[in-house]
């Protein structure tokens, strides 16, 4: 019967789900000439005339499920059922043109398709023919069996299994303290199976201190990434340990917006500089930078392509749930001269949105409306057609991007870290950025996301919620979205006259051989519109002379009275020009008192080295995070949220 058929094919399915299957091949190429987009206004009325033509086919299992035959035009099907002596009601929507029914309902069933105007007006066609199915007890005939070859073999089966008698209802009681067992009836406590955290981070070793007589020069890459901030977060919050590879500092620093100067007219970045004591070495000076990116007056028209992992992986209100209301949140902000499209993937890709004007708002709701969570994960088959779409709707002069949202888990295709780094390499000369937005807990694959992000000329920001949406999408959309400088690459040059050693604290994956920084083909961060980038350097103060590089030609260094130069090396994105911005740092420049901006990056520091237990913490300690922290004069929301945090973690180790 019914219930027996079910319970053997979700045995069978869960045992398959154990066995290591080889990749799967590419899917077939996207058809780019047949993609679902939305439709002319002239064509609205010969669509609604249409109406899928609806037939009940059986499986190979003996079920009974619906199938239709494709609508023109059709961007996603409803489906509905009339149940005996009941009203149609819309049970479901899909973008297949199948769909599976309960085999325990008498009902009739119709079918419509939908599709939207480029006006985004909604559009459906007339409804199928009804079918009628009736609900009865089926003989299980195909089932797997084992045998002397070790392969499962299919063979029919005319036996017809009788109903199973209803199982009794167990009460537990707890054995009484001699032992013996109270209540009427006894059985065991269900089996908790452990909650396994399958996450992945990589592991990047700190950087220690530097001779700045022997390793004057100190490069790295500029990041604007905020995923480990809001990652670490989601972790405390949850009462979760903390994975010391999951603490990036730089991204913590870079969460949050600092009061710099902005650049002037005419230029992409300003260099804001500040040096005082180190709270937590005091034997050591710190300076911080802060590279002040531009605001853009006028944004550019934006073709965006959202990249949605839809596998078995994202079931959860936290991921995909999630991932569909920052897709509407950002496509609020759009105007009808951009374009939005939408591919998913799990098993294999599929486009579902191709080339929607930007204000398609009801469009945007409809199609996200109708996705789902099932399936292995082929991001490579994703990327792959993401990277087709987005460069057929190209705009010349435009922000052309592709916005991944997954938890990284990609099981099928490319799936290595180095792997996946080299397929984004070939994509990105496209003129395509990459940007990854990471959700959920306890199966994201931090690693993975931040290789394609970095690799992608894009940015990677983790969403645990509706607000950091928002703090992306509406309040940062233009530093989210539009870049105004790419390989941005930063060279800080010490005087040994005046500098015994330093260290610089993050961007320990982000940092780069000296001669990249001239070199204008070797890859580097982006900065978007408005976004700044924040570095703290702990340095130890010089006794005496030395020389080295520009100091050499000094014969007296350390009466010079500089302490280091900062060099800025970018490419304009619009002509692609390399530019060079310089500023020098004296002794002199030393202020005992800190600014609110100075007070912010050091409790921000401070708490991410005693979250990482860094080898390189000295005295840093929460109380004394959480007391920058407070002393804020005008603190903000995520301000205040930080201090909540400080304290908050201070108490779960209390």
């Amino acid at each position: 019967m019914t219930f027996q058929k079910r319970a053997a094919a979700t045995a069978l399915a869960a045992m398959l789900a154990l066995t290591v299957f080889p990749a799967l091949p590419h899917s077939a190429a996207i058809d780019l000439e047949s993609l679902p987009a939305p439709i002319e206004e002239s064509s609205a009325k010969a669509f609604k005339k249409k109406s899928p033509k609806l037939s009940v086919k059986v499986d190979y299992y003996g079920y009974k499920d619906l199938s239709w035959t494709a609508v023109p035009g059709a961007l996603y099907y409803k489906v509905y059922q009339k149940p005996e002596d009941g009203v149609y009601k819309c049970i479901g929507m899909t973008f297949d043109t199948g769909y599976d029914i309960s085999a325990y309902v008498t009902a009739e069933y119709k079918v419509k398709a939908v599709t939207f105007t480029y006006e985004d007006e909604k559009v459906t066609t007339a409804a199928s023919n009804v079918v009628k199915v009736k609900a009865e007890e089926r003989q299980y005939k195909n089932y797997y069996d084992y045998d002397e070859d070790d392969y499962y073999d299919y063979y029919e089966d005319d036996y017809a299994y009788e109903e199973a008698a209803e199982e009794p209802e167990y009460v537990y009681n707890a054995p009484a303290a001699d032992g013996a067992v109270t209540g009427v009836t006894y059985c065991p406590e269900p089996y908790q199976y452990p909650d396994y955290n399958t996450e992945e981070y990589s592991h990047n070793e700190e950087s220690g201190m530097r001779s700045a007589a022997l390793t004057p020069l100190s490069t790295f890459s500029a990041d604007v990434d905020t995923a480990s901030y809001a990652n670490l977060r989601r972790l405390i919050n949850d009462g979760q340990d903390i994975p010391t590879d999951a603490v990036r500092i730089e991204e913590m620093l870079n969460y949050f917006d600092y009061d710099y100067k902005k650049p002037g007219k005419n230029s992409r970045f300003a260099i804001n500089t500040e040096l005082s004591d180190c709270p937590w070495n005091s034997g050591a000076q710190l300076l911080s930078i802060g590279i002040q990116g531009a605001d853009i007056a006028e944004t550019p028209a934006s073709n965006l392509v959202f990249l949605v992992d839809t596998s078995g992986s994202m079931s959860s209100e936290d991921k995909l749930e999630l991932a569909v209301k920052s897709i509407r949140i950002l496509a609020w902000t759009m105007t009808e001269n951009d374009r939005i499209s939408i591919v998913t993937y799990s098993g294999e890709e599929r486009v579902v949105l191709a080339g929607a004007r930007g204000n398609q708002i009801k469009t945007v709701t409809g199609v996200t409306s109708v996705l789902d969570a099932d399936g292995s994960t082929n991001g490579e088959g994703g990327i792959n057609a993401a990277y087709a779409i987005a460069e057929k709707y190209y705009i010349e002069g435009g922000n052309n991007r592709i916005i991944m949202m997954t938890d990284g888990d990609l099981n099928v295709g490319i799936s290595d870290e180095n792997e996946l780094q080299k397929l984004i390499e070939q994509k990105r000369e496209s003129g395509v950025y990459f940007s990854v937005m990471g959700f959920g807990a306890g199966n994201i694959k931090d690693n993975k996301m931040e290789a394609l992000a970095d690799n992608g000329n894009g940015s990677y920001h983790y969403i645990d919620s509706v607000n950091e949406a928002r703090k992306i999408f509406e309040s940062e959309r233009t530093g989210t979205l539009f870049t105004i400088a790419k390989d941005v690459k930063i060279q800080v040059e010490f005087n040994p006259g005046t500098v015994k050693s330093y260290r610089l604290i993050g961007y320990d994956n982000r940092r780069l051989a000296n001669e990249d920084f001239t070199d204008d083909k070797k890859d580097a961060g982006e900065v978007g519109a408005g976004s700044s980038v924040t570095a703290l350097y702990e340095i130890i103060p010089a006794d005496g002379t030395a020389a080295g590089l520009k100091y050499q030609q000094t014969s007296d260094a350390a009466a010079s009275g500089e302490m280091l130069t900062i060099k800025v090396r970018y490419k304009n994105p619009d002509n692609g020009k390399t530019y060079q911005k310089t500023k020098t740092v004296s002794v002199s420049d030393y202020s005992e008192t800190m600014s609110d901006n100075m007070k912010l990056a050091c409790a921000v520091t401070e708490f991410g080295l005693v979250l990482k237990n860094s080898d390189y913490k000295g005295s840093a300690s929460l109380s004394e995070a959480l007391e920058l922290a407070q002393s804020l004069k005008e603190p903000d929301l995520y301000e205040k949220e930080l201090a909540e945090l400080i304290k908050k973690w201070s108490d779960l180790l209390a």
